[in-house]
């Protein structure tokens, strides 16, 4: 492995993994993206390539952009708070959902638990365009008009969208028995944001910044609130040029095609998901900012914490929301993701190892090698700006593949994963 530290930046460059990630905008899968690799508690990698914005104009990447996160949210934010809460015997996994939140156990959801939601297995159907309702309401419908409204409405339109959702997700009937089997649902990450207030005491981005970022020193990861101070940033990389959302592609017969007389208007820092959106940016699901480095330090700090360091919650809580889920035919840990399929997101070399990750719907992912004490974050803006282009599917496994094999960790027989004896806090 050969690293090259440039000397008017102070983090080091792989090469080759530049070099990878150079490709994905020469064949045009993002206008631009940050890769950042942690490697056995140190950083090894950051470089940036391409463009931010293109339109209405061209603004060149940085390595210290601010990417929408998608849901990477359900990893960095809303799984690390649940078990943040279990460590503390604030929640416990087996407890359902109603004992916190009675009104969501309306449409027959009473014994949907905290673990369904984290494991995809409560039986919520995968999505619904909640904010279609959300637009045509008097109350919430305002924050999707250009120019938004101003500051004072923000707030009364968020606090009203918010109440829309979360009644919404309370209203759904389930599609299939809690337990049955796994269906990834925005709708239970909803849930979950939620249910995490009630538990805390307080609003969810507060709980994620108060509660997790600050204390693991990850400044750039945070909420941007429609009804909130703007919080500074070195870039923000754009996403969508139109709200809502043009239909994602299977969303064609769901939502309608976007007025093509609209002119593009493209307000940086507004989270991509227009559900999300209709909430005053702040969810479960959706919703979280961050760069590159700091998203690949979370999963340093994940390793970290399987290994005992025990800022967040006991090594023991970790190593349940590590394991693999019991539902029926279920690839899917607690909150994480694991690489499955003919071609997985995370490469070959990732899928072979003991891996957990996710990915974000706007060109975003983290993957972490337990074995390999691993952690790579790679960020684009491949939604900008067309959600028809959806070349990262192929992209993501070679770029993954490629720094494993520049990092020479390929034919390394990787060791076993960090692991902790005793039972987790209410699992």
């Amino acid at each position: 492995m050969k690293v090259v530290t440039p000397l008017k930046r102070e983090h080091p460059v792989v090469p080759e993994i530049h070099q990878a990630l150079r490709r994905g905008v020469d064949e045009e899968v993002f206008p631009g993206g940050v890769a950042a690799v942690f490697l056995e508690g140190k950083s090894v990698h950051l470089s940036a390539t391409g463009d931010a914005q293109v339109i209405p104009e061209r603004v060149a990447m940085n390595a210290d952009a601010l990417f929408d996160l998608a849901s990477l949210t359900k990893v960095v934010a809303t799984t690390a708070a649940t078990a943040t809460l279990v460590g503390r015997r604030q929640l416990k996994l087996d407890d359902p959902v109603v004992r916190y939140w009675p009104e969501f156990g309306r449409g027959g959801k009473q014994q949907v638990t905290v673990r369904h939601l984290l494991a995809h297995s409560s039986g919520l159907c995968a999505w619904k365009p909640f904010f279609v309702e959300a637009m045509a309401d008097p109350g919430c419908g305002p924050l999707f008009r250009d120019p938004p409204p101003e500051f004072r409405s923000r707030i009364a339109a968020c606090r009203r969208g918010r109440a829309m959702l979360w009644g919404a997700v309370c209203a759904e009937k389930l599609v299939h028995p809690p337990g049955e089997q796994a269906v990834y649902s925005d709708l239970g990450f909803i849930a979950l944001g939620h249910l995490l207030e009630l538990v805390a005491g307080i609003p969810l981005d507060r709980l994620v910044s108060q509660e997790i970022h600050s204390e693991l020193r990850l400044a750039s990861l945070g909420y941007r609130p429609l009804d909130g101070p703007a919080r500074k940033a070195p870039l923000l990389v754009a996403t969508g040029v139109r709200r809502p959302r043009e239909p994602a592609p299977g969303q064609e017969k769901v939502l309608p095609a976007p007025d093509p007389s609209r002119p593009p208007s493209v307000h940086l820092g507004e989270v991509d998901d227009d559900n999300a959106f209709a909430m005053g940016g702040v969810s479960g699901h959706a919703g979280l900012f961050g760069n590159a480095h700091d998203v690949a330090a979370f999963g340093n700090v994940f390793l970290e914490e399987l290994g005992g360091a025990s800022r967040l919650a006991p090594p023991e809580v970790w190593a349940t929301f590590a394991a693999t889920d019991s539902t029926p035919r279920s690839t899917r840990a607690l909150g994480f993701d694991t690489p499955s399929g003919p071609h997985p997101a995370a490469g070959h070399h990732l899928s072979a190892s003991r891996t957990l990750g996710h990915t974000g719907f706007t060109g975003t992912s983290l993957w972490i090698d337990l074995r390999r004490k691993l952690s790579i974050a790679l960020l684009t803006n491949r939604v900008h700006s067309s959600r028809a282009n959806v070349r990262i599917s192929a992209f993501r496994p070679a770029f993954h593949d490629a720094v494993v094999e520049a990092l020479d960790l390929a034919t390394r027989p990787p060791s076993p994963p960090s692991t902790a004896n005793g039972a987790s806090h209410g699992a």
